[in-house]
């Protein structure tokens, strides 16, 4: 909900507080694609390290070719490490696993936020694009299964309010202590 202005400013101070300790990302959630691109753009010029690409928030198209058209746009703006998240609940614009082996081409884009709410799509993205992607979830209650499908990582929500409890959660599913992770 911020304005363009102040998601500079914000991530502006927000590199400057970090001084390179740990890596800074922005989501980029713009509701056109050259307003993304632009911000994406900025970001790296502000000495970000990476962001994480959202189809168009109020626009939701039911071609497939608008939505590469979006994400290939930001990519080409700049050189930045590039996540794609993927979330048709709640942004209607799905990013199929045949739509991820066509973004493959773009360099840039290293990592898929996996949020479809159906696990069978973490299997499905494997045998589609294989190890080209870093595949991450970002539905909290369904990390445990995405953790036995083979996820590399997880973008929690639940992270801001639990971060001791979702780090020890992690910490068992890579140690495949399956049980207590159940639990």
């Amino acid at each position: 909900t911020l304005s363009g202005a102040e998601k500079r400013l914000v991530m502006r101070e927000m590199i400057a507080a970090v001084r390179g300790r740990v890596p800074v990302l922005s989501g980029v959630a713009e509701a056109a694609t050259a307003e993304a691109a632009g911000y994406a753009r900025d970001c790296e010029k502000l000495g970000a390290d990476g962001c994480m690409v959202l189809p168009p928030m109020s626009y939701r198209t039911p071609d497939p070719e608008e939505r590469l058209t979006h994400f290939r746009s930001v990519a080409k703006a700049t050189g930045l490490p590039l996540m794609i998240y993927n979330n048709p609940v709640s942004y209607a614009n799905e990013v199929t696993p045949e739509m991820f082996a066509q973004l493959a081409k773009v360099r840039n884009f290293v990592a898929i936020k996996e949020s479809s709410g159906d696990t069978r799509r973490i299997t499905d993205l494997r045998n589609t694009v294989g190890e080209r992607f870093a595949l991450f979830t970002g539905v909290d209650d369904l990390v445990l299964e995405s953790a036995v499908l083979g996820i590399d990582g997880w973008v929690a929500g639940t992270g801001i309010a639990f971060p001791a409890h979702n780090q020890w959660l992690w910490e068992l599913m890579q140690a495949g202590e399956w049980s207590k992770a159940r639990e």
